[in-house]
Parts: C-alpha cells; sequence; structure tokens
C-alpha cells in the first residue's frame, strides 16, 4: 500500500512506458534517457492518447494498488483501471471515506465553499475598482452550514447588478452563447475540466458531491469544488470587450490563458490550486474516516 500519494501525470508525453523491477519506467520519444518511478509510492497514473504502456506495466499497476486514468486528448479522464486486490488501496481507502461521509460534514463544506466564492466575487469588484465588495462580504458572513438560506444565489444576482457596469443590460444567463455570457461560459468550462481532472488525480469519487447532485451529472463533485474559482475567470473575462467573438482563435486562447493565471501571487496556477484543493478534500475525509473508524 502506498505510504505517499503521487500523481504521475503523462497526458502530455509521447513515449512508452514498461516495467521493470518495482518501478514503472517512462521512456519519451524525443529523449534517450528513462525514468524509474517506483510503483509503491504512486498513486496514480494519467495516461494520454500519445502513450503506449506495456501489459506487464498495467499488471504490476494493479498489483502495487495503483489507479490508471484513459485520458482524452484535453487531458480529461475518460475511463479508469482500478485493481481487484484485498488489499486496500489508499484510493479505495479515499472512496470508502467520501462514501461514508456524513450529512453535517457535507453541509459544512458546502457552506465554506459558498464563503470563499462570496468573497472570491467581493474581492474580484474591488480589483476591478467597482462598488459592491461590501455588500457581498456582508453576504457571506451570514452563510451558515449547507447555506440553507441560499445566500450564493443572493450574492450572484448582487454580484452580477455590479460586475460590468459598460454593459448596461448583462444579465448572466448560461448557454446564451453571445457576449459576456459565451465567454463565462466557454471559460467555465475549460475550468472544470481542470476540476475534474484534479478530483480524479486524487482518487475521489466524481458523482458524489458534497452539494451538486444529478442523474445526469458524474462529476458533482469538480462542479463543487471550481466554485470558488470563478472570480478569478470572471475578473479576466472583465478585460476583454464585451463584442469579443469566440469565432476568434485569440480570444479562446485568451480565456484558456486565463485558466493558467497565477492563483494570489502564491506561484500557483489555478489548475495546480486546484489540485491541491482536491488533495486537501480527499486527506481530511480519509482523517475523518479514520477517526470514526477508531471511535
Amino acid at each position: 500500500m502506498q505510504g505517499q500519494w503521487r500523481v504521475i501525470d503523462c497526458t502530455e508525453m509521447s513515449g512508452y512506458i514498461s516495467y521493470t523491477r518495482g518501478n514503472m519506467r517512462v521512456k519519451r520519444d524525443d529523449d534517450d534517457t528513462v525514468a524509474d518511478v517506483p510503483l509503491a509510492q504512486t498513486a496514480v497514473v494519467l495516461l494520454g492518447l500519445k502513450v503506449s504502456c506495456s501489459a506487464a506495466a498495467l499488471h504490476e499497476m494493479a498489483r502495487h494498488g495503483v489507479s490508471v486514468m484513459l485520458c482524452d486528448w484535453r487531458g480529461i479522464p475518460d475511463a479508469a483501471l482500478h485493481a481487484w486486490t484485498d488489499t486496500p488501496t489508499t484510493v479505495t481507502q479515499r472512496q470508502l471515506a467520501q462514501s461514508d461521509m456524513t450529512l453535517p460534514r457535507r453541509k459544512n463544506a458546502w457552506g465554506r465553499i459558498v464563503q470563499a466564492k462570496i468573497r472570491g466575487q467581493a474581492a474580484c469588484l474591488d480589483s476591478l475598482g467597482i462598488d459592491g465588495g461590501g455588500i457581498l462580504r456582508g453576504i457571506a458572513a451570514s452563510v451558515r452550514s449547507g447555506d440553507p438560506s441560499n445566500c450564493e444565489g443572493h450574492a450572484a444576482r448582487e454580484y452580477w447588478k455590479f460586475m460590468f457596469p459598460a454593459d448596461e443590460d448583462f444579465h448572466r444567463m448560461p448557454g446564451e452563447g453571445v457576449g459576456r455570457n459565451a465567454q463565462l461560459d466557454y471559460a467555465y468550462t475549460v475550468l472544470r475540466g481542470f476540476a475534474v481532472k484534479a478530483v480524479i488525480a486524487a482518487g475521489l469519487i466524481p458523482a458524489l458531491g458534497m452539494h451538486h447532485h444529478n442523474r445526469g451529472n458524474y462529476f458533482c463533485l469538480a462542479d463543487d469544488l471550481l466554485e470558488p474559482y470563478r472570480p478569478a475567470i470572471d475578473r479576466r473575462v472583465a478585460e476583454l470587450g464585451s463584442e469579443a467573438s469566440l469565432a476568434e482563435r485569440s480570444v479562446k486562447r485568451y480565456l484558456v490563458e486565463v485558466i493558467n493565471q497565477q492563483m494570489n501571487g502564491t506561484g500557483l496556477t489555478i489548475p495546480s490550486s486546484l489540485n491541491d484543493f482536491a488533495q486537501q478534500y480527499g486527506f481530511v475525509l480519509r482523517r475523518a474516516y479514520g477517526s470514526a473508524s477508531r471511535a
């Protein structure tokens, strides 16, 4: 069983993976050197479309309890290979902890996410020199566990009322397909892809969300975790002209680059921060599950 949580990301690599003496051996097509990664220290391996992996390597990954994720051209997981072993893997332990999470804990976690999102919206308005940040911080302070009074919705109404002052007729309408709404929808879709990848890499069950739930949505947890990051996207979208069209490649490229911006000057990009967030959530789940098991 792995003593640490290590994710090997091969989604952007072109090369070959084989097995040798307890290690997965990674060989890039454009490099003669190889890298040996101990399977005993690995929890998840992400495989992209340009990677070949031997059956022996996959078999040994299964024996060591490593979960293998098969990813599409965007690096977003399409399917997963999990070991059928009697030894509980780190992925199994996290998923058991997640499925056993109590309703009060889920509500508490969602309340904290809503607070973080609303405070982020306030900071977004402040950075743009727009009024309304104080109102939002007041709403954030009133959020309770599970957000039973829907402070998130109240804050959203106030936030979008202030957000684009130059666009007098703006109303946030997902799926409208034009102007600001189209820009936001595209950027949020890219953000969601990174959230899905972060949840899968953390070994969590994507369908088990804290708040979001829908039979047709396999990635409810990703939709929960990405919420605090939306204001960072909004901030950069506000720098685009409302007439900027997704038909222009430069606009799409700009919106993708928005996702890769640093968070709060920490040096972490949004995808990196999402990865940390998902890992922290998994750690908290496992710790709570361990405490409950000992009780």
